[in-house]
């Protein structure tokens, strides 16, 4: 089997030749090495080229002179990666052509299924996917969905490269995951700023109406251990003053009695914050907030009264 594909791309910015990069490292077997080339190397074994520079002297030259595979770049985003003939649409948000090019052009004689490390088709719940996310053992694994890549996730640091083809605030039923080569991990952390994974999984599941959240009691206490990042705004305001409350250990009930905020936004708050492993179930005792059981004297309201102005204060609200 090849151990080792030259490849030389010319003709394409930056950006586009980053993530055309990110596809092809999808696509190839795990176990072949990737080697970018410039297009004067005598080894290349698939020159890629923006179709505009196609029938140029050079580009001409190397193909009259080297025995080299192609691809003609060209820019049609709702094609998506289809290749049709010798002309490979960009940007490549699906690899599903390419693979099978590629399976085709130098490795048709290995079974295609022992190939590819391919994203699975099955259906799974968002849940199991933040799930997965969380398990050290897995190291490195990529998030996509119906429109291809969305994120690297290093599970063993917790951290998250977020792709920028794509911005996402939310995810949808079509998200899944699978794992990836080394090669592919390192070439995605050189182009992308890291994440915290928790912070950014927390922001995503907020506003996710797809993801089903576990049923929880309300007189159960709960402690936030690790504060989520909130976006700026007036629902920024709300949800500081939430874990204002659990950050010292609270029971749901009290809090939904003593914040004028909606119950159920109370609720997703502590279970979304319990699936993703940012707090967890304390024992009646150990909460410092005001507990439901203690008759609220006016000493007590006024204490209330005065945490939440110290709050406000203190996060300029």
């Amino acid at each position: 089997m090849k151990k080792f594909l030259n490849i030389a791309v010319f003709g394409i910015s930056l950006n586009v030749l980053d993530q055309l990069k990110s596809q092809i490292l999808l696509a190839v077997p795990d176990k072949v090495m990737v080697r970018w080339v410039n297009i004067a190397d005598k080894n290349i074994d698939l020159l890629m080229i923006n179709d505009a520079f196609f029938s140029s002297f050079t580009i001409q030259k190397i193909l009259a002179h080297i025995n080299v595979q192609y691809l003609r770049l060209i820019k049609v985003p709702e094609k998506q990666g289809i290749i049709v003939g010798d002309t490979l649409s960009y940007p490549v948000t699906k690899s599903d052509d390419l693979r099978e090019w590629l399976q085709e052009k130098f490795f048709d004689y290995e079974p295609y299924d022992n190939l590819y490390l391919k994203p699975t088709t099955l259906e799974v719940s968002i849940s199991t996917v933040l799930d997965q996310c969380l398990l050290a053992y897995n190291g490195f694994i990529q998030l996509f969905d119906y429109r291809g890549f969305l994120a690297l996730v290093d599970t063993m640091t917790e951290r998250v490269w977020v792709s920028t083809d794509y911005p996402i605030t939310f995810f949808d039923k079509s998200l899944n995951q699978t794992y990836v080569t080394n090669q592919f991990a390192q070439e995605t952390m050189k182009n992308l700023d890291a994440q915290d994974l928790r912070s950014w999984l927390w922001q995503m599941g907020y506003h996710s109406s797809d993801l089903d959240i576990p049923e929880i009691e309300i007189n159960q206490y709960f402690k936030l251990e690790f504060w989520p990042k909130f976006e700026s705004g007036y629902e920024r305001r709300k949800l500081l003053k939430i874990a204002s409350c659990f950050a010292q250990g609270a029971q749901i009930k009290t809090v939904i009695d003593q914040l004028k905020i909606p119950r159920q936004q109370i609720i997703r708050f502590v279970a979304l914050s319990h699936m993703l492993k940012m707090g967890s179930w304390i024992d009646s005792h150990e909460a410092k907030f005001m507990r439901s059981d203690e008759s609220i004297d006016e000493g007590q309201m006024i204490k209330v009264r005065s945490f939440f102005m110290k709050l406000r204060k203190k996060l300029g609200l």
